[in-house]
């Protein structure tokens, strides 16, 4: 049995812990895996801790060739001029800009306060984080809908009433006609402005109005030169009021560090008449003295190398260290001499000891004195990092220290140390080559990897304490250092001078800023989806979150036995799998494909170990490589600079994270499944990795079933698995024995492997393949059977989420031979309104797009995407892109048409109305049954739902005055608490009320980015739309609306939530039966429902399903977090499904548990029974509200059954 202490459950994403409402405000990470990571406000400004290891042997003194001397802000003679002038270059990676590049702003606009000095002295500065000042603007003002006098009913541009006839209890069953009493009102606003805020550097804007940075803010310097008055960043307002008194807690600083560098720097190093020999010495304290100088945001320590053994601890790291702090430390990077031998192993093992806070080793071994290279032990031991003999550890809670290793040469007296290393780690130690080119036993690899994975002060309550390790080569390269940064999560670099060296020192720290400080300890969890196409299989897809960016994920299967009526998931034994009152996966549950009882493990079972257990060399991976993108093996040799859109293979390598050939081709052959960094210790590198699949977050599998193919039955059909994970691989696995086909790796996610691979410890997740796939099949011959050979079709279409801003298309009409048909990118010609890739496309046909045969063609329509300006914590302002829908040809990726705010052309329809991202699947309608659909709604980021209208049976014109769109409800504020956004698709119902046709539009409102939010009233709707056929006229105009007897849905438009009725409280069951015949007639005036998601923070986050009249829809609330929680620790908030009657509201709540649940999946029984299968982790509960359990082990007994012959009752075309 799982305890919800250990284990979260929960069905379709990541849920989200934040509690920095703990301790004041901080940045809000804007993704729902949020609820595993639990931070404090210090998690987005907490000073980074690093300690340099420096080596100062002997061979330091050794010179090198054609160097620079030190920078000198006032040469005698000037610089050869090749940068301009006025102007700060940055980068965010840590190389140096070269001549030509455009990443410049004009330095009159630098109010970093804190790079002001540096620059003019060092000519380069550090900012942890930075941003750029965009211009607020103003924006016309919009006219809101028409209102009516209370008791009269907007209807046809007009107020209206009717009285009932003729009643039956507190139902009215005759109406008598509308008579007209008034004009309404409308009320319009004055032109608005839309806030500025502060956006991430690009090159194309070289004189902003401010380019700020964090350090200030996080020191407290509110100065901002001479030419602003001083003061801190504000977000979201307007221009001249981007500055105030005080800290602003919603700004949001990204995630990257910046650079900066003078053009004067640059001039200096690029000028090659400097250049002279100097040595190593020299060349290392002049850079690490700058790391340490324009590097104010960090906080420092130094060790040294002792003349034989070990080393010591010569500056401690000082928390918040102060100016003359810093100053001392550069002093002491100075004084130091080169002399001695390189025990880099043993160095280290002092390393862990000092932060481990343990006791004193090797520090006491310095001993002054002087050899033929110099002077030895210059530096004493800081005694102020040691009490009684044991260090005081640098750590903090919850945190991890940083050490960047930096030596010349091979070990040398290396090898004191290996038996207690060998006794902390419990591993065996590998040999190398050492300074004497012998080959001797070193364990700072096994070190490195037990510093980084394991709480170095032992003490679970405050979080673990890791030390991550970089490693630097100066004028060596050795696997020694490059096996001790991959162990260490850290970066392996080498350097041949001094320009390098620099490069490699910022390098490292540009990765400690890009990582979050603090981290935290994610509890072991589940995210389940359903996925069944009633039959009895029932697939499971999971992953693990961890404090580190490569997360596991699997798929399991399951069985739904029916038995008396009774529906029970059981495993491959026929034992039930499910408790049947928690919900919880049983730890004896024996799933299927496995060979043991891996109940809800998500790394034992599943797709997953089959896959780990499989040698990588037969596996089939394919990317797009080939001509035009044509798959083609994931290999070496086809993964060259011409396939990769490169001028060279130093390129490509570099795309891998690799430095030469060597490296890259072990960063394939770990991409393909091998443990080629031999990451458990067993020196067998061609054995496949411990888990290979990545984590399935958002990518729910797609079941395709191919039917009686080959050897397969109608009773046992051909079913195919196809899902993407984060790792960047769509997989596709067989349904009957869970093994991988083959596997499909887009080529423009290659720099996330190297990511994948070090795994570093973060709290940002690294995205690949997350959106769930979509399918179009074809059975030419009507025989169930998708066969190639008979002309069958498979498509299927993937997008990306977070991971990228593409739609690919793959055929796998031949399940055993995908092909590549087509990509879309936001680079393709007609899709520059393309985001990220977050609505999941729908397959159809539509008027007017027919081939030569005159046969309707199938089309392709998903939402334009999710643009992230959405992840700020300020209420929504319109968007850059992702404004719109796009419909493309199934087969070629052509644009038929679409729907975005640029001008009308022959395959566009202009709307500057729409301007927010739109990230939900649309919702495609057939009117009359012709199997053509001519109704798109779809909602959007901004509380907004649209209809579009696609009458006649021709394709519009550039003119478009044929096809139309209209906004149908605006349902958000323009304050924080009606801050409503839109993730999911309209449910659209069918009914009639009254004897009038409806189509229902259901919707329900939560930011999926922040689901720990408490500050946005959310709703769930019920939207009436009166016209439920296509729109074949223009949108009247207001002259029109308001004459007398003019009849026009659309003059009603938008909807807005005051002429919805409110049935929260479900007046309409509840009260005398006077009370109930009033709310009724309220209800049917009214032009729909809405329900209030009444707990704090409580929001609607997947698509509701409608069956027989009852509406179900889940949210989620985040847990309180005032509550007494340890801050390290993730905490999950509770998933609700809702049913509610369409026309009452009468209906339940169940309980879902720790969970953001997606929507409930149908299952339709052999037994005519229909079933909601609900996520692990679901207690028992009673769905109707008659007092009965009929929810049970993940399995959900609606009461509803199909009428015979079973197939006519529910209804949805497949295209």
């Amino acid at each position: 049995m799982y305890s919800v202490g250990d284990v979260i459950r929960f069905g379709a994403t990541a849920l989200v812990v934040a509690v920095s409402g703990l301790f004041g405000p901080a940045v809000a990470l804007a993704d729902d895996t949020e609820i595993y990571q639990a931070e404090a406000n210090v998690a987005s400004t907490a000073r980074p801790r690093v300690l340099i290891v420096f080596d100062d042997s002997g061979s330091m003194s050794f010179e090198v060739d054609q160097q620079r001397p030190p920078y000198d802000p006032n040469p005698p003679d000037p610089y050869d001029n090749k940068f301009g002038s006025g102007r700060i270059y940055w980068s965010t990676d840590g190389t140096t800009p070269s001549p030509g590049s455009n990443n410049w702003f004009n330095a009159s606009s630098n109010r970093c306060a804190s790079s002001y000095t540096l620059l003019d002295e060092e000519g380069q500065f550090t900012a942890t984080r930075a941003r750029r000042w965009v211009d607020s603007e103003s924006v016309p003002g919009e006219c809101g809908p028409q209102v009516c006098p209370s008791g009269t009913t907007l209807r046809n541009g007009g107020c209206y009433t009717r009285e009932c006839r003729r009643s039956f209890l507190w139902w009215c069953i005759e109406w008598g006609d509308w008579e007209y009493d008034s004009a309404p009102t409308q009320e319009c606003s004055d032109d608005y402005v839309r806030p500025g805020s502060w956006q991430a550097l690009i090159a194309s804007v070289k004189s902003p109005r401010h380019v700020e940075c964090r350090d200030d803010e996080v020191q407290g310097i509110a100065d901002n030169g001479s030419e602003v008055a001083d003061g801190f960043p504000r977000n979201n307002v307007e221009t001249g009021s981007e500055y105030g008194p005080s800290v602003d807690p919603s700004m949001d600083w990204g995630d990257e560090s910046y650079t900066f560098f003078t053009s004067h720097y640059l001039d200096w190093l690029h000028d090659e008449s400097l250049e002279e020999p100097r040595s190593r010495l020299e060349i290392a304290q002049d850079v690490v003295s700058s790391i340490i100088s324009t590097n104010p945001g960090i906080d420092f320590g130094l060790m040294e190398f002792n003349y034989d053994q070990g080393g010591r601890v010569v500056r401690r790291i000082i928390g918040n260290m102060s100016g003359d702090e810093r100053e001392d430390l550069i002093d002491d990077v100075k004084d130091i001499d080169h002399a001695g031998s390189t025990p880099i192993c043993e160095s280290m093992y002092e390393a862990y000891r000092y932060i481990a806070g343990d006791s004193v080793l090797y520090g006491y071994e310095a001993r002054g004195g002087r050899d033929d290279y110099g002077v030895y032990d210059v530096l004493e031991r800081d005694r102020r990092a040691e009490s009684g003999g044991r260090y005081i550890s640098p750590t903090t809670d919850c945190a991890y220290t940083y050490v960047i290793l930096m030596t010349d040469g091979f070990p040398q007296r290396d090898t004191s140390a290996n038996d207690a290393i060998r006794s902390l780690t419990g591993k065996t130690c590998d040999r190398y080559l050492d300074a004497d080119d012998d080959w001797t036993t070193n364990c700072l690899p096994q070190l490195t990897e037990y510093m980084a994975n394991t709480d170095l002060d032992g003490d679970s309550s405050n979080g673990n304490q890791f030390a991550i390790t970089y490693t630097i080569g100066f004028t060596t390269d050795q696997k020694l250092l490059e096996d001790a940064a991959n162990n260490g999560k850290g970066l392996y670099y080498t350097a041949n001078d001094a320009r390098e060296l620099t490069e490699a020192f910022r390098g490292a720290i540009t990765s400690i800023l890009s990582t979050d400080t603090t981290f935290t300890s994610p509890a072991v969890a589940v995210d389940t989806f359903t996925r069944t196409q009633s039959r009895d299989e029932i697939f499971y897809a999971m992953f693990k979150p961890r404090d580190s960016v490569d997360w596991p994920g699997n798929i399991k299967k399951l069985r739904l036995s029916l038995s008396d009526g009774e529906a029970v998931l059981v495993d491959r034994n026929g034992s039930p799998a499910l408790d049947p009152e928690t919900g919880y996966i049983k730890d004896t549950a024996a799933t299927f494909w496995g060979s043991s009882q891996d109940g809800g493990d998500v790394e034992k079972g599943g797709v997953g170990a089959l896959l780990a257990s499989r040698n990588p060399d037969t596996r089939s991976i394919y990317s797009d490589t080939g001509s035009n993108g044509a798959l083609e093996a994931f290999t070496v040799d086809n993964l060259d600079a011409s396939a990769l859109g490169v001028a060279s293979m130093s390129q490509v390598y570099s795309l891998f994270g690799a430095a030469n050939e060597s490296a890259f081709e072990k960063q394939v052959a770990w991409a393909r499944g091998h443990d080629a960094y031999d990451s458990d210790g067993d020196n067998n590198t061609d054995e496949p990795r411990n888990w290979i699949m990545g984590d399935v977050l958002h990518s729910q599998p797609l079941v395709l079933n191919y039917g009686e193919l080959g050897s397969f039955t109608e009773e046992n059909p051909d079913l195919r698995l196809l899902v993407g994970t984060n790792a960047g691989f769509v997989h596709l696995f067989g349904g009957d024995d869970g093994q991988e086909d083959w596997a499909f790796f887009p080529k423009e996610l290659i720099p996330i492997l190297p990511q994948r691979r070090r795994n570093a410890l973060s709290s940002d997740n690294i995205y690949g393949m997350d959106l769930t796939a979509t399918v179009y099949t074809r059975d030419n011959n009507g025989d169930g059977t998708l066969d190639a050979s008979d002309g069958d079709k498979v498509w299927v279409y993937l997008g990306m989420r977070r991971g990228g801003s593409s739609y690919y298309a793959l055929d796998l009409s031949n399940p055993a031979s995908p092909a590549f048909k087509w990509r879309i990118g936001n680079d393709t010609a007609g899709f520059s309104e393309l985001a990220q890739t977050w609505s999941e496309p729908v397959v159809t046909r539509i008027p007017g797009y027919r081939d030569d045969d005159g046969v309707p063609k199938p089309v392709v329509i998903f939402g334009a995407g999710y643009d992230t300006d959405k992840d700020g914590s300020g209420v929504a302002t319109p968007d850059d892109s992702g404004r719109g829908i796009f419909v493309v040809d199934a087969d070629t990726g052509a644009l038929v048409w679409s729907v975005t705010p640029a001008g009308n052309s022959a395959t566009n329809l202009s709307a500057t109305g729409l301007l927010h991202s739109v990230a939900a699947p649309v919702t495609v309608v057939d009117s009359n049954g012709d199997e053509l659909s001519d109704r798109i709604y779809f909602a959007d980021t901004g509380g907004n739902v649209w209809r579009v209208d696609m009458p006649g049976n021709v394709l519009p014109t550039a003119s478009q005055d044929t096809w139309q769109i209209n906004k149908l409800a605006s349902l958000a504020g323009g304050g924080t608490s009606s801050d409503r956004r839109f993730f999911n698709a309209p449910d659209v119902v069918r009914i009639r009320i009254a004897g009038t046709p409806v189509d229902a539009v259901l919707i329900g409102s939560g930011d999926r980015t922040n689901p720990n939010a408490t500050d946005v009233n959310n709703r769930f709707y019920m939207l009436k739309d009166l016209q439920v056929a296509p729109y074949s006229t223009e949108r009247p105009n207001s002259s029109e609306c308001g004459e007398e007897g003019f009849s026009d849905f659309r003059c009603s438009l938008p909807l807005t939530e005051g002429q919805l009725f409110n049935i929260t409280d479900n007046p309409l069951n509840t009260g005398t039966a006077t009370e109930q015949e009033e709310a009724l007639i309220a209800l049917n005036a009214a032009s729909g429902w809405r329900i209030h998601l009444e707990n704090s923070g409580e929001k609607s986050l997947a698509k509701s399903v409608t069956i027989n009249g009852v509406v179900y829809f889940t949210t989620f609330t985040p847990n309180d977090l005032l509550s007494d929680i340890n801050i390290c620790e993730p905490l999950s908030g509770a998933g609700r499904l809702y049913t509610r009657n369409l026309f009452t509201g009468a209906g339940n709540i169940i309980p879902l548990g720790p969970i953001i649940p997606d929507t409930p999946s149908l299952h339709f029984g052999e037994d005519g029974k229909i079933r909601l299968l609900l996520p692990p982790g679901t207690p028992a509960g009673d769905a109707d509200g008659d007092g009965e359990e009929d929810c049970t082990g993940g399995v959900c007994d609606i009461n509803t059954t199909l009428p015979a012959p079973y197939g006519n009752y529910w209804f949805q075309e497949q295209y």
